[in-house]
């Protein structure tokens, strides 16, 4: 079975006569027979039947036809869509949470890549939408952060979607608050010093522990406030009493929304409460591509810079050093 063979055939079903399709083909009428002769008996069945009104279609045939039709327009649609370029665009795409790491880190990959026509993604999203990006192939890589008291649930999870996860770095977590607020002056805060203050979290799909993006301090307080975008967290903690946890926020006032809300500055916590683990996921046993692999580049050097720095004050991330 050649594509030929299928477009002689939906020329002899819509003329209804060979000699009309052979004319139309600019082929012989040997030739289509040949055609029609070979199909059916590769398929085991008889495409067309000669009447005295000419050709006509069989019940087999009509079945035939509509598969045979769907076929040649996929096939002209691959011609239009790539003969008509001359080049293939280049494409990438990653799901993340909401982490600035893989949001300076996609600015960064976007400068560097040298092409006239790509087309390229990033989408900030809950953690069970980037699991579902990566596992249905919408996104070739997936950025998380996983806490570490949940990361053998989530490998379970993982493989359960036949996703691999690669850890990048393992990082601790700080409080974030605006500068004028009342326990900007502590050094060192503690899960009952934040009690009376309402606690920033990112809204999941799913109601999970796992799924959550920050570590799980709302089981804790009585105030929590649950966003969905990352602007929108920012502005609070900037503007009010309310405070974030992680590993990250970006302390940047370039856009008006953001400007003269103040500074964040960051606080270690009193307890150990278990490291981030920041890593990327992708389909098992499937290589990473070029542009992935310059990505992920880009998002372990920004990572890096989540390094401590030593104060004799206080201990920040240098990425959100006030």
């Amino acid at each position: 079975m050649t594509l030929q063979n299928l477009k002689y055939m939906l020329e002899i079903s819509n003329s209804h006569s060979f000699s009309k399709a052979a004319k139309n083909l600019f082929v012989s009428q040997s030739t289509l027979s040949a055609a029609v002769k070979e199909l059916e008996s590769d398929l085991g069945i008889i495409i067309f039947k000669r009447t005295n009104r000419g050709v006509s279609l069989t019940y087999d045939g009509e079945d035939f036809i509509k598969y045979a039709k769907e076929i040649v327009e996929q096939s002209q649609y691959l011609e239009q869509r790539y003969h008509s370029r001359k080049s293939l665009p280049m494409r990438f795409s990653v799901s993340c949470q909401h982490l600035p790491s893989a949001v300076r880190a996609f600015t960064g990959f976007l400068e560097e890549i040298n092409s006239h026509t790509y087309d390229i993604a990033i989408r900030e999203c809950d953690t069970n939408s980037v699991i579902h990006d990566v596992a249905g192939r919408k996104s070739e890589l997936g950025i998380v952060a996983i806490h570490e008291p949940h990361m053998r649930s989530m490998q379970t999870l993982f493989s359960s979607y036949d996703i691999e996860f690669h850890e990048i770095k393992s990082v601790k977590n700080y409080v974030f608050l605006r500068f004028g607020h009342p326990l900007a002056s502590r050094p060192v805060l503690s899960i009952k010093d934040l009690e009376k203050y309402p606690f920033v979290t990112y809204d999941q799909e799913l109601e999970t522990f796992h799924f959550s993006e920050e570590p799980l301090f709302y089981k804790l307080l009585s105030k929590n406030v649950h966003v969905s975008d990352r602007c929108t967290k920012i502005a609070l903690v900037r503007k009010t009493d309310c405070f974030s946890i992680g590993p990250d926020l970006p302390n940047s006032n370039a856009d008006a929304f953001h400007k003269g809300m103040g500074n964040i500055i960051a606080r270690p916590l009193e307890n150990d409460i278990g490291l981030l683990h920041i890593g990327y996921l992708t389909i098992s046993q499937i290589p990473v591509s070029s542009l992935g692999q310059l990505y992920l580049e880009y998002l372990s050097r920004d990572i890096d810079t989540l390094e401590i720095i030593e104060n004799p004050s206080v201990n920040v991330p240098a990425s959100v050093k006030g």
